[in-house]
């Protein structure tokens, strides 16, 4: 009987057990696309990647699925593959930081994993620059699928904007941190209205936070990709500090760093690390970074028939 080997990692952990869980497969040699969206649903992690030689002179090429389809890209799957090869030695080590570019569905990522004495330490992926596709104006329905009041929205007097970085997020401003952690998801809405927007996840924020070290508190939900919540979104992340970025919502530097927590509702609690870059000239966004933990908490290999 066939078999593939696996990693697990938690990716943007502060400590084991938290953040967002991965599955790593270290080699999808043989695997057809079936195969791997059969794989990604028996283990049932928002994201499990698959590695193969790279085709375009990058050091891997990574297919990422949910339990429901393959993402032509995504954050906490491309930060913790990363780590994974470094810590695994599937690439040679370089300190202070070792740099990987991994081939994905919107084309190469440059990665940079910080490491010490041969450990991998915390992974920073540079993204593909968000653009705003359009804004959301059924304050109404979107409140509704969320099981917050519409003023719970109205009143930050910011707008709702679907902005796309490789895959589309809908970016919801909450006016206080109580409104965020009473949210409950309605799926089969939320999932219609991420659909007629073209968008896969959903993430509703707030300025005030659990963590007063922190700038932002988050929620992320993606119905459509058989993901309820998840604990840690690197690819929402990224437009949530454009987002904030563009409107001024904090204080901004020619590279803002903004701490956002996410995952705590779930008891998987999460933190990552947003930077965005700005031309002082023009005041536009020229470059998001996402990173933050990554922790290697488990092996093992799935019997393949």
């Amino acid at each position: 009987m066939k078999s593939k080997k696996f990693v697990i990692a938690d990716v943007f952990a502060e400590k084991r057990f938290g953040g967002n869980q991965l599955a790593v497969f270290t080699d999808g040699a043989g695997l057809d696309a079936q195969t791997m969206q059969d794989i990604a649903r028996e283990m049932h992690f928002s994201e499990t990647t698959f590695l193969f030689p790279p085709e375009q002179g990058g050091d891997y090429r990574v297919r990422i699925f949910t339990p429901e389809s393959e993402l032509p890209f995504a954050g906490h799957p491309i930060v913790g593959t990363a780590h994974v090869i470094v810590a695994e030695r599937m690439k040679e080590l370089s300190e202070p930081l070792t740099t990987l570019t991994l081939e994905v569905g919107v084309g190469p990522i440059h990665v940079e994993v910080e490491t010490e004495h041969g450990v991998a330490g915390r992974t920073t992926m540079n993204q593909p620059l968000p653009v705003v596709k359009d804004t959301f104006s059924d304050i109404q329905s979107l409140a509704g699928a969320l099981s917050l009041e519409t003023s719970d929205i109205e009143q930050t007097g910011l707008p709702i904007e679907i902005i796309y970085n490789g895959i589309a997020v809908i970016v919801i401003p909450v006016a206080s941190l109580a409104a965020v952690e009473r949210i409950k998801a309605d799926a089969g809405a939320l999932e219609q209205i991420s659909k007629s927007a073209g968008a896969r996840t959903v993430l509703a924020f707030s300025r005030e936070t659990i963590d007063p070290s922190n700038n932002v508190h988050c929620r992320v939900f993606a119905p459509g990709e058989g993901v309820p919540e998840d604990p840690a979104t690197g690819s929402a992340n990224g437009p949530l500090g454009f987002y904030m970025v563009r409107h001024r919502i904090m204080d901004t530097r020619p590279v803002t760093t903004i701490l956002s927590e996410q995952g705590i509702e779930m008891k998987r609690p999460s933190l990552l690390r947003i930077e965005v870059s700005t031309d002082p000239a023009t005041e536009e966004v020229t470059g998001v970074r996402v990173g933050g933990g990554v922790i290697i908490t488990g092996r093992g290999e799935i019997l393949l028939p």
